[in-house]
C-alpha cells in the first residue's frame, strides 16, 4: 500500500510539472521575470531603437518645416540635430492638437523648445501614445540644412538561463518523474503478480515466491 501511494504521489507531480512546464511555454519565460527579479536572476539594461537614421531636412527662407512620427507613451525618447554651416533655427516639440494651434497662430503648448539652437542632442518622454510633431522654425531669409535623427530608449530584461529556459527544465523533471512512476508501478505489479507457491526440488516441499530456501529443508534451488 505504501508503495502504491508513493507512486501515485510521483505519478502526480510528474504530472503537475509537465502542465506547468507546457503553461510556462506557452507564456514565455518573460512570464517568470517577478521571480527571476525576486531572486536576483534578471539583470536590466537600456537599447537604442531608431525612429528616424540621421536624415538631412531642407528648411526654406522664413518658414518651417516640420516632421511627424508615431511615440508610445511613458518611452524616453532622444534625438540629435545639427545645423550645417553653423547657422540658426528654431526647434520645437509638440503634440498633434498644439501643433494645430501653432500652425494656426493660437497659443499652445509646446512639450520642448530652444528658440535658437545650432547643434543639440535632446531627451524626452511623451506622456500619451500619439503623433508628435517635430518643428524646425527658419526666420532667416538663407536656407538652412539640418541633419537631425531620432531614437527610442527601449528597458530590455535579460534573464538568467536557469528562468529562460526554465520551462524546459520542468518539462523534462516532470517526465522523469512519469516514468519513474510508471517503471515502479510494473515492477510492484510483477512482484504482486507472483502469488503462487513453488515446489522443493530436494525434498518436494512447497514454499511462497518470497523466500529464497527451502522452508523444510533449507537448501537453496540454485
Amino acid at each position: 500500500m505504501i508503495v502504491r501511494t508513493t507512486r501515485k504521489k510521483i505519478l502526480t507531480v510528474g504530472l503537475l510539472l509537465l502542465l506547468a512546464g507546457v503553461f510556462t511555454l506557452e507564456q514565455g519565460p518573460q512570464f517568470l521575470s517577478p521571480i527571476a527579479q525576486t531572486l536576483g536572476l534578471a539583470s536590466h539594461y537600456q537599447t537604442e531603437i531608431p525612429i528616424l537614421p540621421p536624415t538631412l531636412i531642407a528648411v526654406p527662407p522664413t518658414n518651417y518645416t516640420s516632421l511627424p512620427a508615431d511615440l508610445t507613451g511613458g518611452i524616453q525618447v532622444d534625438g540629435a540635430l545639427e545645423v550645417s554651416g553653423g547657422h540658426e533655427v528654431a526647434f520645437y516639440v509638440m503634440d498633434q492638437g498644439n501643433f494645430s494651434k501653432w500652425r494656426a497662430g493660437e497659443p499652445s503648448a509646446i512639450i520642448l523648445a530652444r528658440p535658437t539652437i545650432i547643434s543639440s542632442n535632446f531627451t524626452f518622454t511623451p506622456a500619451t501614445s500619439s503623433t508628435y510633431y517635430f518643428v524646425f522654425d527658419n526666420q532667416d531669409t538663407a536656407r538652412r540644412v539640418i541633419i537631425f535623427s531620432l531614437n527610442t530608449l527601449k528597458s530590455v530584461t535579460l534573464l538568467n538561463p536557469i528562468i529562460e529556459f526554465a520551462s524546459y527544465e520542468i518539462l523534462l523533471v516532470g517526465i522523469i518523474l512519469c516514468l519513474f512512476g510508471i517503471k515502479s508501478g510494473r515492477k510492484h505489479a510483477t512482484i504482486s503478480g507472483k502469488t503462487g507457491r513453488w515446489k522443493c526440488k530436494f525434498c518436494g516441499a512447497k514454499n511462497t515466491w518470497d523466500r529464497a530456501f527451502c522452508e523444510k529443508c533449507g537448501r537453496s534451488q540454485q
